[in-house]
């Protein structure tokens, strides 16, 4: 059974982690100063880091696929005028 999605719980979850996105979206991509970086570290330093990584990279791929559930909520519930 598909769980249902709350569009404005969901918002109210995404919206305090919105300006940190918002900034990094800003940004661009820097591999090369990425590698430099993370070439400073140790192995430890690079263990503990990629498992933060994944993580949030979890965490990010939960919101995406729920803010999608809760577009299609949205969208069948208010047709849109064509």
């Amino acid at each position: 059974m598909e769980k249902l999605i709350d569009p404005e719980e969901l918002l109210q979850t995404a919206e305090p982690i919105l300006p940190k996105f918002e900034r990094l979206c800003e940004k661009e991509f820097n591999s090369e100063m990425v590698k430099s970086e993370l070439e400073k570290l140790s192995k430890e330093e690079l263990i503990e880091l990629q498992v933060n990584m994944f993580s949030q990279y979890h965490e990010m791929a939960k919101l995406i696929v729920d803010m999608a559930a809760a577009l299609k909520v949205t969208l069948e519930s208010k047709p849109l005028n064509r």
